[in-house]
């Protein structure tokens, strides 16, 4: 990929899933506007269709391999960094905006628009090719709810949210419907229904109604008022308005993009409701103080945070929402007559959560407007908690209804019942799932591979929401008849059941495959309390071994000694760097610098282990030569001193790039050989 596809990739991973989106519902919408705004805003000279057609194979039964491969490479360099394909995403939205009728081509007509859009042609790409696409999306949909709301709440559909006609194309429709104008609005709309009723939040299909009863349509873009009339279009426009009325907190605005949002969330422990905060955001203070008196102190290193200053938590406080604005920062709960709490495995007690969870157990509160609601759903889909519980309980707010334990055994009633109850509790949809993976289980040794697991303690598996569930899930390849009744229900999976017997099994549902190991024992390498070894000074070994103390460790050679060496030939030292590091490299005293690859696994090492997890170090030597050691992992540089020696950057190598490596990465160590060799980059780089 050349630089230009590189700038668009980088751009819109950082406008549409940057930092500043933490906590809020974000969409990915790229018109023919917003397509020139961020080419001129951020000086690319191609225009972004033009580029992602440069890189299709036409007249290949896979036009986007190029594409694909491209992120597959990405990915090995930054597992947790935004899927590599959103120029190509982009522009299936922007097909999506130019879906009107004209002299040429239908409103519904998309393939002729997104192949017309990329190749110039209307017939080069059709539906046949569009299917990878389709993954695409759902990739990016479960890496963003991987993320924990860090990168965004997601706003792709899942797949059984889409019309079976629809069913690829839905997911770059889904971004196309909702302008920036359109949201701008929404406060509005919201703050007219919330005074007009005393239910909230509204479904969204409750919400597309009330805008064609007020007339309020004339109000938002053509896009959207199109949406509304069609019919395979509107059940996902309702889920979207749906989602920005759930995170609507009563302002006149929503949360503005580049404000983090901290949520307010009812915690349920030892008998009493109270404040707890959880913070999306990647950089997580110590401790946080709003207005009015309101400070947020965090709970150990988790995203929660105590919460002191706030109203008592009461059916009033409950029903009006609350806000509290601090630096860059809000903390908000919009009103709400529906709670729903389940075991959270951070706190370790009882906590609001999003939406129902099946198999587990909740507990569910009701005010008096949505009591109806609630028991509709109760008695159309719950396994237990039918019944309100009538024990007077103090923790309990006034007027409200509680049910518990409340469990859903199968998910596909609960869908099913969620569709057809209204009121607020309609949108406790269970979280989507795009994707088969692992959750739980009992892991083994994970410091040696993520996917081991205790005998008896497999994990579970999740299978993906489909439009109707025609897949067999296949464990070690063939279908399990103790599986299908779980499979059916729509929950996740307990391979436990199964009594698996030691070593690697895979589990295979539509075409996908996921592998992992089970053994009844680990050996793991205990941490040494006490290391031996030759202390170093001024880049000389000492002749004979001691104990290394903290202070000498890091530049003190370890290993054994041997025979004959003399004390000046002992400069050679050898060092672990990550496997899974984005980048290592060394900044040698005198100006050199090496970019470190971790060497290619051996033929050798499957041949004779085939049941051993990949090491994730490789070693480095350094002979006769001293300096840093620097690797970037998640975006942050640590370094450690390899006979650090004084740094003469000026005496070989490169010294403008050893400068510019050392400034890039001048938060790896606080030790002072460290702030010396920063010192000597600052001078070269003036």
């Amino acid at each position: 990929m050349d630089h230009s596809y590189e700038a668009w990739q980088e751009v819109l991973a950082e406008e549409f899933f940057g930092r500043q989106h933490a906590g809020h519902p974000t969409l990915f919408y790229v018109d023919d506007d917003v397509e020139q705004e961020l080419r001129h805003g951020c000086v690319i000279e191609e225009p972004l269709a033009q580029c992602v057609g440069r890189f299709l194979r036409l007249g290949t039964a896979e036009p986007y391999s190029a594409l694909e491969g491209y992120r597959w490479r990405k990915r090995q360099q930054d597992k947790e960094g935004v899927p590599a394909f959103l120029p190509l995403l982009a522009c299936s939205v922007m097909a999506a905006s130019r879906m009107v009728n004209d002299r040429n081509h239908r409103a519904t007509a998309y393939h002729a628009r997104f192949s017309e859009l990329l190749t110039g042609d209307e017939k080069q790409l059709g539906s046949q090719h569009y299917e990878p696409i389709s993954r695409m999306w759902q990739v990016l949909a479960s890496w963003q709810f991987s993320q924990r709301g860090a990168r965004g709440l997601c706003t792709v559909p899942a797949p059984a949210d889409l019309p079976s006609n629809r069913s690829m194309i839905g997911f770059a429709q889904s971004q196309a419907l909702v302008s920036g104008a359109d949201r701008s609005f929404m406060p509005k709309l919201f703050r007219s229904l919330r005074e007009y009723g005393t239910t909230w939040p509204l479904p969204g299909e409750t919400l597309l109604a009330q805008i064609e009863i007020r007339g309020m349509g004339q109000h938002f873009s053509k896009g959207f008022r199109n949406a509304v009339q069609e019919e395979d279009l509107r059940p996902f426009l309702a889920r979207l308005i749906g989602n920005y009325a759930t995170s609507w907190d009563g302002s006149d605005e929503l949360v503005p993009t580049g404000v983090t949002r901290a949520e307010l969330l009812v915690r349920l422990d030892a008998g009493r409701l109270s404040w707890v905060a959880r913070l999306r955001s990647a950089e997580q203070k110590k401790r946080i103080e709003l207005k009015g008196g309101v400070v947020l102190e965090q709970l150990g290193d988790t995203a929660y945070y105590e919460v002191t200053g706030l109203p008592a938590l009461s059916a009033d406080t409950l029903a009006r929402g609350i806000r509290r604005d601090g630096d860059n920062l809000v903390l908000s709960r919009p009103a709400s007559s529906v709670l729903v709490l389940a075991r959270d495995d951070v706190l370790g007690v009882w906590a609001g959560t999003d939406g129902f969870r099946p198999g587990e157990a909740h507990v569910v509160l009701a005010a008096p407007t949505a009591q109806r609601d609630v028991q509709r759903l109760l008695d159309k889909a719950a396994t237990t908690g039918r019944s309100a519980d009538t024990s007077k309980l103090a923790w309990v707010p006034h007027g409200w209804s509680m049910h518990k334990p409340v469990t859903f055994d199968d998910a596909v009633t609960l869908r099913r019942a969620l569709q057809e109850v209204q009121g607020a509790v309609g949108l406790l949809q269970p979280p989507a799932q795009f994707k088969l993976r692992l959750e739980g289980g009992l892991k083994l040794a994970p410091s040696l591979d993520s996917h081991l697991y205790l005998c008896g303690g497999e994990p579970h598996v999740v299978v993906p929401d489909a439009v109707e569930c025609t897949g067999t899930l296949l464990v070690d390849g063939r279908e399990r008849s103790e599986l299908r009744k779980a499979i059916a229900a729509g929950r996740p999976v307990s391979l436990a059941v199964l009594r698996l017997e030691p070593g690697r099994h895979t589990v295979g549902y539509a075409g996908v495959e996921i592998d992992f190991v089970t053994a009844d024992q680990a050996v793991v390498e205990p941490k040494m309390p006490k290391v031996c070894g030759f202390t170093v000074v001024d880049g000389k070994a000492s002749e004979s071994p001691s104990l290394l103390v903290e202070e000498t460790l890091p530049t003190g050679i370890t290993g054994a000694h041997r025979a004959g060496a003399t004390t000046q030939d002992v400069t050679a030292g050898m060092e672990l760097c990550r496997r899974d590091a984005d980048e290592v490299l060394f900044a040698a005293a005198d100006g050199r610098l090496w970019t470190l690859e971790a060497p290619e696994q051996p033929d050798w090492w499957t041949e004779r282990l085939p049941g051993t997890p990949a090491p994730l170090r490789f070693e480095a030597d350094f002979h006769g030569i001293g300096g840093w050691l620097l690797e970037r992992r998640s975006g942050r540089w640590r370094g450690r001193p390899v006979n650090p020696g004084t740094p003469t950057p000026k005496s070989a190598g490169n010294p403008r790039a050893w400068a510019r490596a050392v400034l890039n990465a001048q938060q790896a160590s606080t030790e002072p050989s460290w702030a010396a060799y920063v010192q000597a980059a600052k001078e070269l780089d003036r």
